[in-house]
């Protein structure tokens, strides 16, 4: 009951805040609309083979931007050892945190898929077919809301926690090939997003919905990334908690 008092409590605070209402739900659709204008006339059904990417566009700006600032605030407006305080453990309040994230995430995906529907003619997969990808989603999303925590715990404050934010979400973008399609990436770069984790996962996700891999995911690769990011955010984490 106390867990849910708490993620309803920061759920509340999701859709109060303009600036997170804007990297959730604005900023995910400006970046849709751009994108297609930009590659739509050049690569045909644009929104249809890139709509995983479109949508994860959300889930990076939720969590890398929006969630690393919020828990820097709290961290560095010791609203976390007011907390502890008054017994409330440290954990148990950043996973309601990313948990309240997650539903803004749902309903910013939602948004978006309606939106491609009524401006791109985008049809909705079946709906086993959308509850499969939503599973994937989600599980694929653990690792930048890791991401964001350290970020949020070992910035100072909520300018250092943006600033390191925005070029990490920008170069997830551009490596991933989300900002520019792979196929017009070559050389060292197009290497280096071949091997970068997000872009096999992407290419996963895409896969659910349009039974096409953009390249082949490498699971030992993707489990080697991801548990590195869990072992720095325990490392993180254990040195932050009693340092309020």
């Amino acid at each position: 009951m106390k867990f849910l008092k708490y993620f309803t409590f920061e759920l509340r605070l999701r859709y109060r805040n303009p600036s997170q209402i804007f990297f959730v739900f604005i900023f995910p659709l400006f970046l849709m609309f751009a994108f297609s204008s930009s590659f739509g006339k050049s690569i045909p059904h644009y929104i249809e083979n890139n709509i995983a990417s479109i949508l994860l566009y959300s889930v990076l700006s939720a969590s890398l931007t929006s969630l690393s600032v919020q828990i820097a605030d709290y961290q560095s407006g010791k609203i976390y050892q007011l907390f502890v305080q008054r017994g409330i453990k440290k954990l148990f309040y950043i996973i309601a945190q990313i948990v309240s994230f997650m539903i803004i995430i749902f309903c910013s995906t939602l948004v978006i898929l309606v939106v491609a529907h009524y401006a791109y003619d985008y049809e909705f997969p079946k709906l086993s077919l959308l509850i499969l990808f939503y599973l994937k989603l989600y599980l694929y999303s653990i690792p930048f809301c890791l991401l964001a925590m350290i970020i949020g715990l070992l910035a100072k404050n909520t300018a250092t926690a943006s600033a390191i934010a925005m070029p990490l979400m920008f170069l997830s973008f551009f490596f991933s090939g989300m900002m520019i399609p792979l196929a017009q990436l070559s050389g060292g770069i197009r290497k280096i997003a071949d091997n970068f984790f997000l872009t096999q996962l992407l290419s996963d996700l895409n896969h659910t919905l349009t039974y096409n891999y953009t390249v082949v995911p490498n699971w030992s690769r993707i489990s080697l990334s991801v548990g590195l990011i869990c072992l720095l955010a325990l490392l993180v984490y254990r040195r932050k908690a009693y340092i309020l």
